[in-house]
């Protein structure tokens, strides 16, 4: 659970691009579609799903559904699991690996210290999606999202809200 400070409000929920779960969606489809070209090739040697063998596939072809299934939903789970939540004082990294094992990671935005973006490849290019990296003070550690919808709007909208952070920690109007 998040805990935002009192007066704290999030300013953008960035979660990785949707090209990103097609992807993996696209796989589960694929698999998915298998017990149907089965059932199909099986119409051509005329196997009867009310035969003992046709029995046997229909049970393993509707457990093959369902693991495909319980897949899909636990890619999309991470997928919306797995998110930066900017705040007006912080950056809160919450990466999701699998249904039961999560990583939070949390950050002061006056502690950044550097912004990467990197854009690897043509769909990526095309689609305006990639990884963002932020390196922090105080420690060695580098946070990175990946695959997120227009890095370099991140990364601008990251160095707006540090300047401000730093401007406010120092006692300075924003405006100025």
């Amino acid at each position: 659970m998040i805990n935002l400070a009192e007066g704290e409000k999030v300013l953008y929920e960035i979660r990785r691009h949707w090209y990103v779960l097609f992807m993996e969606s696209f796989i589960v489809a694929v698999l998915f579609l298998v017990p149907w070209m089965i059932f199909f090739g099986l119409s051509t040697i005329d196997v009867s799903l009310l035969s003992g063998e046709g029995a046997i596939l229909f049970f393993f072809a509707s457990l093959w559904l369902f693991v495909t299934w319980i897949v899909f939903m636990i890619i999309w789970t991470n997928y919306y699991l797995d998110v930066w939540l900017i705040t007006d004082v912080r950056i809160i990294d919450i990466e999701q690996f699998s249904l039961f094992r999560r990583d939070m990671s949390e950050f002061r935005l006056d502690r950044i210290q550097d912004v990467t973006i990197e854009v690897k490849g043509l769909l990526p290019t095309l689609l305006h999606f990639g990884d963002v990296h932020v390196q922090t003070a105080g420690e060695m550690r580098r946070f990175t999202i990946k695959g997120v919808p227009d890095p370099y709007g991140l990364r601008d909208k990251l160095i707006k809200e540090h300047d401000r952070a730093v401007n406010e920690s120092h006692g300075l109007d924003s405006h100025t």
